[in-house]
């Protein structure tokens, strides 16, 4: 009888200790199992569909907890997912949180005053990046905190802070599909092109958070595949790129590495249009996708040449001949 009041006691008080985030919605990309409990050993509860909403109304570490038809379960948050927009705090909103209830960087380790900052300190904590937090976590951590270089198979030894041994089954599963720097988009390829993809990635994330993660939001990998063969598998939400491993001869990095960040936003955009139930390709899919992408290049790289080069594109986009998408190479903007 002792044990099992104990059992009972410690059930309540870790369900007590598991983080109450202010209630927010988010979109499913795949079908996603739904479990009893914040652990990959427990039932499946149900499998929600692709595209299915769900109502986020706390967290354990890499677990979403999710009111699901008045009852709560739990999503691994490493699953493909997306935020519903506008359900992010906003400035006018309380805050006042108790520690449990903590879910922004904003309420660690940095002063926020816009409904923008308040936005890019949600997206900053669910990312592991407030400086005060990851320190905590480090110190947290029971894991093995140094290992032999040529031992390394997880990314919580090279960057990642992970305390529970969810989070480092999470982050033996990335290591497999080059995820530490960029966890949610895997990278397939040879050394040389995978780090062009993060180098592409780094820069993006630099010059704009909201992009950033848009892309890793929209793609789930981004494969290299021989040369000529490219584009992007809405269905499967995967980017087949045919990239050199080196940097093509006489192209400038830094224009090169950003306009390779302007393909993976033109690239995501045709999936989010094909979730919508919208035409993702042909000229409506197209055209829609090369002005989201200059809309990205006029907020976060206005002076590059890539702005002026597709405001060219959108300009000759319903010539036959400048129509690249019929798997020819076409041209008419020299």
């Amino acid at each position: 009888m002792r044990a099992q009041f104990f059992a009972a006691f410690v059930s309540i008080v870790l369900f007590n200790s598991i983080a109450l985030a202010q209630p927010y919605t988010i979109r499913i990309s795949h079908n996603t199992n739904l479990r009893a409990w914040y652990s990959l050993e427990s039932a499946i509860v149900e499998t929600a569909p692709a595209g299915a909403t769900l109502d986020v109304v706390g967290s354990n570490n890499r677990w979403l907890r999710v009111s699901r038809s008045g009852n709560d379960v739990w999503m691994a948050d490493w699953v493909a997912y997306t935020r519903v927009e506008n359900s992010a705090p906003t400035a006018a909103q309380s805050r006042t949180q108790t520690a449990a209830s903590i879910d922004n960087c904003c309420f660690v380790d940095r002063q926020c005053h816009s409904d923008q900052d308040w936005t890019d300190g949600y997206w900053a904590f669910q990312n592991g990046q407030c400086a005060a937090l990851a320190r905590t976590q480090t110190q947290a951590s029971t894991q093995p905190v140094s290992v032999d270089a040529a031992t390394v198979d997880n990314c919580c030894f090279i960057g990642w802070q992970c305390a529970t041994d969810d989070d480092w089954l999470t982050g033996f599963q990335a290591y497999q599909t080059n995820q530490c720097k960029h966890p949610g988009i895997a990278l397939e390829g040879s050394d040389g092109f995978i780090l062009q993809m993060e180098q592409a990635l780094d820069l993006l994330q630099s010059l704009s958070p909201k992009w950033y993660q848009y892309v890793i939001n929209g793609l789930d990998r981004i494969r290299q595949t021989p040369q000529g063969i490219i584009g992007v598998h809405v269905g499967d939400r995967h980017f087949d790129l045919s990239y050199a491993d080196d940097l093509p001869p006489g192209r400038d990095f830094y224009e090169h590495t950003l306009y390779t960040g302007t393909v993976f936003i033109h690239e995501a955009c045709h999936v989010f249009r094909y979730e919508a139930g919208l035409e993702p390709g042909g000229l409506e899919g197209e055209r829609a996708c090369v002005e989201t992408e200059l809309a990205a290049l006029l907020e976060y790289a206005p002076d590059s040449p890539e702005v002026e080069n597709n405001r060219r594109v959108l300009a000759n986009i319903h010539r036959p001949e400048c129509q690249w998408w019929w798997g020819e190479y076409r041209t008419c903007y020299d």
